[in-house]
C-alpha cells in the first residue's frame, strides 16, 4: 500500500499536486482542510468545533482532527493506498496516525515535503483569498499567524520523518509539472528500492527454509529405506532356510521308501530261485 504525507506551509500548492497524484498512482486524497469544510459544511458537533479554530488561524486539536481522519480511512477499505494533505501538522499526529495505520496493517511510505520561501507564501495565499473569497486567506496578520504556527509546530514533524528515512523535500517553486515529475521520481525509486530488498529477503528467507527441511527429509528418508530392507531380507532368508530344510528333510525318506519296494522283489526271486534248486537234488538221490 503507498501511504504518502504531503508536507508544506499554506500556500506551497499541495491541493494542485495532491490531485495529480491521485490520479497517476489511484490513491484516496485525505485532506483535512476539506474534511473541515465538508463538516463545517455539514454543521456537525465537530465542524463547528473545527470552524472555531480555523477563523483564528490555529491549528484544531489532535483528538478532533484524528477522529475526523480515522472515520474517512474506514469509508475506503479497498483503497490501494492514502495520500494525506495537510495531515500530520505535529509530532503528536504523525504518531497517531502511525499507531491507527499499524492497526490496519499498514504504514506511511514517504513524506513529500514542498520546500517554499515565506515571501512566495504571502503573495501566493493573497492570490487565492482573493480568487476563492476565503477570509483567512485575505488578512495579512492570521496569514503571518498562520506561517509562524507551522514553522513552530509543523516543522519538528519533518525531525520526525527523517528519523525514519521517509522524508523527502523537494523545491515547491517553478513549473506545476516540474515540481510534479520530481515528486513521481521520488515515488518511483523508493518502491523500486523497495520491491528489490523484499524480493531479497523472500530468497534468503526460501533458501533458508529449504536447507533446513531438506536436511531432515533425507536423513529421515535413509533411514526408513534401510529398516524395512533389513527386515524384508531376513523373512526372506528365514522362509528360503526353512523351505531348503523340509526339502533336504524330505527327499532321504523317499529314497527309503523306493529302496524298501525295491529290494521286496530281489528277496522273492532268491526264494523262488531256492525252491527250484532243492527238487533237483532229490532226484539225483
Amino acid at each position: 500500500m503507498l501511504n504518502i504525507v504531503l508536507f508544506g506551509p499554506p500556500g506551497a500548492g499541495k491541493g494542485t499536486q495532491s490531485a495529480k497524484l491521485i490520479k497517476k498512482y489511484g490513491l484516496v486524497h485525505l485532506s483535512t482542510g476539506d474534511i473541515f469544510r465538508a463538516n463545517i459544511k455539514g454543521g456537525t458537533p465537530l465542524g463547528n468545533l473545527a470552524k472555531s479554530y480555523i477563523d483564528k488561524g490555529q491549528l484544531v486539536p489532535d483528538e478532533v482532527t484524528i477522529k475526523m481522519l480515522e472515520a474517512e480511512c474506514v469509508r475506503n477499505p479497498k483503497a490501494k493506498g492514502f495520500i494525506f494533505d495537510g495531515f500530520p501538522r505535529t509530532r503528536a499526529q504523525a504518531k497517531a496516525l502511525d499507531q491507527f495505520l499499524k492497526t490496519r496493517a499498514t504504514a506511511i511510505t514517504v513524506m513529500l515535503a514542498l520546500e517554499v520561501a515565506e515571501g512566495e507564501l504571502r503573495k501566493r495565499l493573497m492570490l487565492r483569498g482573493k480568487e476563492s473569497g476565503r477570509v483567512d486567506d485575505q488578512d495579512p496578520k492570521v496569514i503571518q499567524k498562520r506561517i509562524d504556527v507551522y514553522n513552530a509546530e509543523t516543522m519538528p514533524v519533518k525531525d520526525y520523518y527523517s528519523a525514519q528515512g521517509k522524508y523527502k523535500g523537494v523545491k515547491g517553486i517553478g513549473t506545476i509539472e516540474a515540481i510534479f515529475n520530481a515528486l513521481c521520481k521520488i515515488i518511483d525509486n523508493g518502491r523500486t528500492t523497495k520491491t528489490v530488498k523484499k524480493a531479497a529477503s523472500k530468497k534468503v528467507v526460501s533458501v533458508a527454509k529449504k536447507k533446513k527441511t531438506t536436511a531432515p527429509k533425507s536423513g529421515a528418508a535413509k533411514k526408513t529405506k534401510k529398516v524395512p530392507a533389513k527386515r524384508t531380507s531376513n523373512k526372506t532368508a528365514a522362509a528360503k532356510k526353512s523351505k531348503t530344510v523340509k526339502k533336504v528333510s524330505a527327499k532321504p525318506v523317499a529314497k527309503n521308501k523306493i529302496a524298501v519296494k525295491a529290494a521286496k522283489p530281489k528277496t522273492s526271486a532268491k526264494k523262488a530261485a531256492a525252491k527250484k534248486i532243492k527238487p533237483a537234488g532229490r532226484k539225483g538221490r
